[in-house]
């Protein structure tokens, strides 16, 4: 891990002026969480997608007085980066390498799969939300014409992705599906805790997605999708699954943030 005076000043774009507070990007949350667990100190800016590398929100600045400042793009290749340089923790240094490959698998589930229900749900089912959102900082008439290429880019990219090609009510049963699995990971991983607290373990410790000690990358990736849709204006039926059936998820979700974000203003 680096030194303190060696450490070099992150600077997180996140896409929006929201102080403490969470955005609606998965992703930014995911690497707020492993940059607060691992206590890496980091700022947070604006920043937009048109000067940003690759086109993507989040994307974070490292810079320090021995060198220029360096732009880093999307999540997974950020805390590659970070973690080599030994500014996070290697989370999944510990893990067997079953441990590793359930660890892909659940992130696989939620970034290459849910994230696909979620896009469609936000940019089809609830454009209007979505585009003052996400367009939030160009002026009226101009937002109007990117709002719709925007919708017409994803409207595209799904059907060819496939995701648009399902009825609601498949798409609602996938996500109901997604969020199952998680909420029994969680709950196995719950009792767990439970039954160490029973024989002198930790009060108040946390549970994790794989059931151990301390978090792993999963454990970011699960808790970004959930905040997203907690704190989320455009996704009111997956805010509703998870709030009416999956309470689990929630309520490991509320004990996170109130260790880690307990700046951040949390989700009604």
């Amino acid at each position: 891990m680096a030194t303190p005076s060696s450490h070099p000043q992150l600077i997180l774009y996140r896409g929006w002026d929201e102080k403490r507070k969470y955005v609606w990007s998965p992703f930014t949350t995911k690497l707020e969480f492993r940059l607060r667990t691992s206590h890496t100190p980091y700022t947070c800016a604006i920043g937009s997608t048109s000067s940003g590398p690759k086109g993507k929100i989040p994307y974070l600045e490292l810079s320090s007085p021995s060198s220029d400042p360096q732009c880093l793009a999307d999540s997974t290749l950020i805390l590659k980066a970070l973690s080599s340089r030994g500014l996070v923790r290697d989370l999944n240094a510990r893990l067997s390498e079953k441990g590793k490959g359930v660890d892909l698998a659940v992130r696989a589930m939620m970034e290459d799969r849910l994230y696909f229900f979620h896009t469609h749900e936000r940019w089809v089912r609830n454009y209007y939300a979505m585009r003052d959102y996400a367009l939030g900082s160009i002026a009226y008439p101009v937002r109007v014409v990117v709002g719709l290429l925007a919708y017409r880019a994803n409207v595209k990219k799904l059907f060819d992705q496939g995701t648009a090609r399902f009825s609601d009510k498949e798409m609602l049963d996938f996500r109901s599906e997604i969020w199952g699995a998680v909420e029994g990971l969680l709950e196995e991983s719950r009792r767990a805790v439970v039954e160490r607290q029973k024989n002198g373990g930790v009060e108040g410790e946390c549970w994790w997605v794989l059931g151990g000690e301390e978090p792993t990358e999963a454990d970011a990736t699960v808790y970004g999708f959930v905040v997203s849709v907690l704190v989320c204006g455009a996704c009111p039926e997956s805010g509703a699954l998870l709030r009416g059936k999956f309470g689990g998820v929630v309520k490991w979700a509320e004990q996170v943030h109130r260790r880690w974000f307990a700046d951040y203003n949390m989700w009604e």
